[in-house]
């Protein structure tokens, strides 16, 4: 039997791998997106993009961290069919929203409400590579799960490569890319996960038990989500697009400087919600265990700092080169948004590790503090000083995020005893 050291080790190094290769095709996307459509067009698709984001994570319902919990404590893969239908219904109630009202959105051309309405359809597939991926990281086979997504991640690059790229025809493209993606997944869950398909026949639970469980971990997804992309919705709508591709171009560097961290957070949550005595009965072990996870922040955290620095120093060279000089714009709001890695680092492995240990109540706390402090700063700050003071508010309300997670592993252990010591070296 492997040991769950040498398990998160190979773990970590196969999403390492994928996400250099993943983020790497995403940022040929962006930079070639730029290009051809504008700050103005990219700007459009930056919020299709965001919209479409924050309602898929809304439709999960907060099924794929329950059962990858699950699966990963008890190797159960009989809830899938059930989570999948939660996401169909859901899915399908905001494409006839989207279809219904989207005309409605304020400062949005009618192309763009066309691209939104031909992209909410994505949602069913995606629907489809939830549930077939969910299974995947909950039994910890990240190699796969890796090459899945490296795989995948060439597609888009392929689409806007394509001649006459419009942002309707983009979303049309992109709508058979998430096709082609889902189908994948079911490929390779079947050919890695031995009784796959069997497993789905054998639903244990009904529905309404699995929403009953998932609700508060749903209701954390649909925070985050907001959290994340409330500053592009907030821009397109008060500003426009140009204003807000500026933005966007900007945070995309800064998500690709998280390619690393992301790669190891998602391997290590899996083994923070893993049950210790399935390796081990002795105590000390298990506290070995949780010392190696709190060795793996302080690489991150030490890491999150340099890339920080990189960024702030090299952001004019680094934007022109990738963008060119119309998002010359974007300089000053990469200077600030580089600085967001490390509370970002913090935030996410407390926010995992709290889950992992069912402690939801105080993500939701922090999560909800931040979110309201996001939105007021917006929207003080952009009638001000437009995508920089939106960038500006992100950054201290990651800052405050941080600082309410850290009073809750302060004032209350989890199971795990990782987050009360971080809370101490921080």
């Amino acid at each position: 039997m492997i040991c769950p050291q040498t398990c998160l080790a190979k773990n970590a190094l196969w999403m390492i791998l994928s996400r250099f290769g993943a983020q790497g095709m995403a940022v040929v996307f962006t930079i070639l997106l730029t290009r051809r459509l504008g700050s103005a067009g990219f700007g459009e698709y930056a919020f299709i993009a965001a919209v479409i984001f924050v309602t898929n994570a809304l439709t999960t319902f907060g099924t794929d961290m329950l059962l990858i919990r699950e699966i990963a404590a008890n190797n159960d893969l009989s809830r899938l069919l059930s989570a999948l239908v939660v996401q169909l219904v859901l899915s399908g109630l905001f494409i006839a929203v989207v279809w219904t009202f989207g005309a409605w959105i304020p400062n949005q051309s009618p192309e763009t409400i066309t691209a939104l309405k031909i992209y909410s359809l994505a949602l069913i597939p995606l629907a489809f590579y939830t549930v077939f991926t969910t299974a995947l990281r909950g039994i910890q086979r990240m190699d796969v799960y890796s090459l899945l997504s490296l795989i995948v991640s060439v597609l888009p690059v392929g689409v806007v490569l394509l001649p006459n790229t419009s942002i309707v025809r983009l979303s049309i493209l992109l709508l058979s890319v998430q096709i082609i993606t889902a189908v994948f997944a079911g490929l390779f869950c079947s050919r890695t996960i031995r009784y796959f398909w069997r497993s789905w026949r054998s639903t244990s639970f009904p529905l309404s038990s699995l929403l009953k469980e998932a609700a508060p971990i749903a209701v954390l997804t649909l925070v985050t989500m907001l959290y994340q992309r409330l500053s592009v919705g907030m821009l397109s709508i008060m500003i426009g697009a140009t204003a807000t591709g500026v933005l966007s171009a900007a945070s995309r560097a800064v998500e690709a400087s998280k390619t690393a961290h992301l790669a190891v957070f998602a391997a290590l949550y899996p083994a923070m919600a893993e049950d210790p005595d399935r390796w081990s009965s002795s105590p000390e072990q298990s506290e070995r265990m949780y010392r190696d996870q709190r060795l793996v922040l302080r690489y991150l955290l030490a890491g999150a700092t340099i890339i920080s620095l990189t960024l702030s120093v090299l952001a004019k060279p680094l934007v022109l080169f990738l963008y060119g000089n119309e998002f010359g714009a974007s300089t000053g709001i990469l200077q600030i948004l580089a600085w967001m890695l490390i509370p970002f680092t913090i935030n996410t492995y407390l926010i995992l590790s709290f889950l992992a240990s069912n402690k939801e109540k105080l993500v939701g706390r922090a999560l909800t503090v931040s979110l309201l402090g996001l939105l007021v700063l917006n929207l003080w700050w952009i009638p001000a000083k437009g995508p920089e003071g939106s960038a500006w508010a992100a950054l201290v309300a990651e800052c405050i995020q941080s600082a309410f997670l850290l009073a809750g592993a302060g004032s209350r252990v989890p199971l795990q005893g990782d987050v009360h010591e971080l809370s101490e070296l921080s």
